[in-house]
């Protein structure tokens, strides 16, 4: 969030230097994520067996990267480059409010209870933590 957030400011204010900071904390999270969903499917390709998880999940990646892409170049082409940066940015960061938040209450009711013992074999993460 920090990072789109130093991206559109940049962006707006014509401060290059402002904007790739941005990026590059933004491209830091994105890797960091990335690699993260990774460990998460090929755990679970080791634990089900099925591999045809990983092109489904190359294939959602690449939509999930490129389409917003598109969208805000025909954004750009009615509202003006800068005006669509921002509300891209401004829309970005509402999906990322809303995945956290989805992910902190699954992971909030994904935990026993306490004095509960989970079943065997089921996995608490893609670590097995």
């Amino acid at each position: 969030m920090a990072g789109l957030a130093l991206s559109v400011w940049g962006y707006s204010s014509m401060l290059a230097g402002l904007f790739f900071a941005g990026a590059a904390i933004t491209g830091a999270g994105f890797g960091l994520s990335f690699m993260g969903s990774m460990s998460t499917v090929t755990a679970s390709m080791r634990t089900t067996g099925d591999t045809t998880a990983l092109p489904a999940f190359f294939a959602l990646a690449y939509l999930a990267v490129s389409l917003p892409v598109v969208a805000l170049g025909f954004a750009a082409s009615w509202l003006g480059v800068q005006q669509a940066f921002s509300w891209f940015g401004l829309f970005v960061g509402l999906l990322a409010l809303a995945a956290g938040l989805i992910a902190l209450l699954q992971t909030r009711s994904s935990k026993p209870m306490e004095g509960t013992t989970r079943p065997q074999g089921q996995l608490q993460g893609a670590a097995g933590s």
